[in-house]
């Protein structure tokens, strides 16, 4: 491209007369883009202009790269979609997991404290040894006592229903003793 092409190219391109353009890229060693650039730092490049309009107009027909680029694009957004669900469900577990981590099942037998730990080495303990349920109804026979400790609103119900096991143990163990 000869200077003359270039001193065009930078007119079209910024607005300025032949005399700034020929200025500008001789301040910027031939270089189209450092002397557009050059021209705007002066304040001498026209500025851009954009313009827009609402009119409605005909669509004209879909090419074929764009239909499949917009497939593409609905294909990624489903996988969002699906990946914030899945963030969603891993957010409910890790505060499930927290929460089975503060809340406590406690142990007792003639009103000491035997064992406290968390809920959530109980609950494995259930689905790792079956054995457990067994051992935590035998103990109700040996006098043991449970509940649970931490959140209120589940505890209340649950301890109910511990001490109610606890009294039907007994009753049973009463009826088998034959004690009064």
């Amino acid at each position: 491209m000869d200077k003359l092409e270039k001193v065009e190219l930078i007119r079209e391109k910024t607005g300025v007369s032949y005399d700034d353009a020929k200025v500008a890229l001789e301040a910027s060693n031939d270089d189209v883009l450092d002397a557009i650039i050059w021209l705007e730092r002066m304040g001498k490049a026209a500025a851009a202009s954009a313009s827009y309009t609402t009119s409605a107009s005909e669509p004209g027909p879909v090419s074929p790269e764009m239909a499949q680029a917009q497939t593409a694009y609905e294909e990624s957004s489903k996988r969002s979609k699906f990946g914030e669900k899945m963030e969603g469900i891993l957010d409910y577990l890790k505060g499930l997991c927290r929460k089975s981590l503060d809340t406590t099942f406690v142990a007792e037998r003639n009103g000491e404290r035997v064992m406290a730990l968390p809920i959530l080495f109980l609950i494995i303990g259930l689905f790792l040894w079956g054995a457990t349920i067994w051992l935590l109804i035998l103990g109700l026979f040996f006098g043991f006592r449970y509940r649970i400790e931490g959140i209120s609103r589940v505890t209340v119900d649950i301890n109910q229903m511990m001490d109610k096991a606890g009294e039907v143990a007994d009753s049973i163990k009463k009826d088998v003793t034959k004690e009064d």
